[in-house]
C-alpha cells in the first residue's frame, strides 16, 4: 500500500469524487483558471433532482440510536462533530425538510430523540457487522424507524447512562444527553436550548457523559486507524518551500493524517472501569469540574474521527490568515452550511482565543479549503496550527502556501476544493463559538476530474497493534 492508500478493509467504504465531469454537470461553469465554479443556493427544482453535496467535504459517519419509554430508533448521521471541550458537547444534525428523495425529514428519530433527551452514538469496524446496521437503515422506510435495530439482526444493550441501545459490535460509543441551558466559564448563557434550526436541519448538541472504548483498544493491544484527509494527486503545487513548525514554541500541536488510537503521540484512555468488555470512561456532569489546564490532559480524552477544514480569513492591509480547523463540518444542506468551531476561552496555549474569530466576526465571511494527503499540505497544517498570525504575520506564505486574492476570503490553490462562505450567525458554546457559514460560492482546481478523483472514507479501521 501506498501512504495514502486504505486498508483493504476499508476499500469498499471509499467515495469518490468527482464521479462525471463537473463542467458538463448542470450548475458549473469554467473559471478563469480552467477549474469549474459554482454558485450558491440552488433553487427547490434544482435540489429535488439532485440534493447530494456538490462538491467533497470530508466527513465521518456514525450511527446513533435512541430510546423513549417501549421505542428505540436508529438512523446514520453523516458529519457528527465535537464542537466544544468545555463541556464536551457534540453535535450531530439531521434533515427536518422534505428537500429530495435523499434529504427527507427524519422526524421519526428527532421525536424520540427529543423524547428521551439521550442518545448514543457509535462506531462499528468495516465488516458483516457494519454491513447489517447500514442496510436495515437503507431498506426501513423512515416511518418505520422503530423496526431498525431489530433488522439489523444484532445484539444490543443498553448504554451505561441511558436506554439508549449500544451495538454489542460497537468498539466505540459516545453517551450523551441534550445538553442543559448553562453559563460559560465568562458567565455567558450558553445553550437556551438543545438544538439549533440551521435551514433544513436540526443540528442538536449532546453532552457526552460517558465514553465506552473496546477494551482492547484501551488496553493498547489494537488501534484504530483513521485517514483524516482524502487522497489525490495534484498535477501541479506551488513553488514555495515546505516549511516546520517553529520548534521554539514550548508547546506543539501534533498532526498526522494517518492516526493511530492509542499510540505514543495520543492521549491515554483513562477509563474508570469495565463494562461488558467495554473499558468505560464517565465525565463529570459539570463543566467547571472538566476543565484541564495542562495542555495534554486537555486534549479530547478518547478518539473521535474528524477531519480538517482549511479555514481563510483576510486581516488588515489585505494580509491572508490561516486556521486549520478539525471541529468543521456541514449541518444544513438547503443552504448549505459550513461550520468551523473558534476557541475563545482562555484555557491554556491549546485552548485560547484565535485571531480568526474577530477577523470572521468583522468580515462577516470566510473561506473553507480543502486539504488532501501531501508533504506540503501536512506541513502547512502543522505551522499554521501552531504559529499565530501575531507572531507571523506572512503566515500563509511561510506555511508554503500561494494565495489567490480578489474573494471575500483568501483563496488556497495548492487546494482542490474551496468553499466561499457568509456567515449567517454564531453560536457561543462554552469554549467555542460555532460560526453559521452558508456557501456562497465553490472553487474546484481543474485536475480533479473522474479521472483523478479524491477518494475519501468515512469509517476508521480497527487492527491489531502490531498490525
Amino acid at each position: 500500500m501506498t501512504a495514502a492508500s486504505l486498508s483493504p478493509a476499508l476499500a469498499p467504504y471509499r467515495y469518490r469524487w468527482p464521479r462525471e465531469e463537473l463542467a458538463e454537470a448542470g450548475g458549473w461553469c469554467r473559471a478563469a483558471d480552467g477549474g469549474v465554479e459554482r454558485a450558491l443556493p440552488e433553487s427547490a427544482v434544482e435540489l429535488a433532482r439532485d440534493s447530494r453535496w456538490p462538491a467533497l467535504f470530508p466527513s465521518p459517519v456514525c450511527l446513533v440510536t435512541a430510546a423513549h419509554g417501549t421505542t428505540a430508533v436508529l438512523e446514520r448521521v453523516v458529519g457528527p462533530s465535537i464542537v466544544n471541550r468545555f463541556p464536551y458537547v457534540l453535535a450531530l444534525s439531521f434533515c427536518v425538510e422534505s428537500l429530495s428523495g435523499r434529504h427527507y425529514a427524519r422526524r421519526a428519530f428527532t421525536r424520540v430523540l427529543e423524547a428521551g433527551g439521550e442518545a448514543a452514538v457509535q462506531f462499528l469496524a468495516p465488516g458483516a457487522a457494519l454491513d447489517a446496521v447500514l442496510g436495515a437503515i437503507e431498506t426501513t422506510p423512515e416511518p418505520d424507524t422503530a423496526s431498525r435495530l431489530a433488522r439489523t439482526g444484532l445484539a444490543t444493550r443498553r448504554a451505561t447512562t441511558s436506554a439508549a441501545p449500544v451495538f454489542a459490535d460497537a468498539y466505540l460509543v459516545y453517551e450523551g444527553r441534550l445538553v442543559r441551558p448553562g453559563r460559560d466559564l465568562d458567565g455567558e448563557p450558553i445553550y437556551p436550548r438543545p438544538w439549533l434550526d440551521v435551514g433544513s436541519h436540526r443540528v442538536y448538541f449532546l453532552e457526552v457523559r460517558a465514553i465506552q472504548l473496546r477494551r482492547d483498544i484501551a488496553e493498547g493491544r489494537s488501534q484504530i486507524r483513521w485517514r483524516s484527509l482524502p487522497a489525490w494527486s495534484a498535477a501541479r503545487t506551488t513553488d514555495a518551500p515546505v516549511v516546520e513548525a517553529d520548534a521554539s514554541r514550548r508547546y506543539q500541536k501534533g498532526y498526522t493524517p494517518h492516526y493511530a488510537f492509542p499510540s505514543a503521540g495520543t492521549i491515554a484512555f483513562e477509563a474508570d472501569g469495565l463494562e461488558a468488555g467495554m473499558a468505560v470512561k464517565h465525565l463529570p456532569s459539570e463543566a467547571a469540574d472538566q476543565v484541564e489546564v495542562d495542555n495534554d490532559r486537555a486534549r479530547w480524552p478518547c478518539f473521535f474521527p474528524s477531519s480538517v477544514g482549511m479555514i481563510t480569513t483576510w486581516a488588515a492591509d489585505d494580509r491572508p490568515n490561516l486556521m486549520p480547523c478539525g471541529s468543521t463540518t456541514v449541518v444544513s444542506r438547503a443552504p448549505l452550511v459550513i461550520t468551523p468551531c473558534v476557541g475563545y476561552a482562555a484555557i491554556n496555549e491549546r485552548y485560547a482565543p484565535r485571531l480568526t474569530l474577530e477577523l470572521i466576526r468583522k468580515n462577516r465571511a470566510f473561506g473553507c479549503g480543502v486539504p488532501f494527503i501531501s508533504d506540503r499540505v501536512v506541513a502547512a497544517i502543522k505551522y499554521a496550527g501552531n504559529v499565530s498570525f501575531q507572531v507571523a504575520g506572512d503566515k500563509v506564505a511561510r506555511a508554503g502556501l500561494a494565495v489567490e486574492r480578489g474573494g471575500p476570503a483568501p483563496v488556497l490553490p495548492e487546494l482542490p476544493v474551496h468553499f466561499d462562505c457568509e456567515v449567517l450567525d454564531e453560536v457561543r458554546l462554552g469554549t467555542h463559538v460555532m460560526f453559521l457559514g452558508a456557501v456562497r460560492r465553490i472553487r474546484v482546481r481543474p485536475d480533479v476530474t473522474p479521472s483523478n478523483p479524491l477518494e475519501w472514507c468515512p469509517w476508521a479501521d480497527v487492527r491489531a497493534a502490531d498490525g
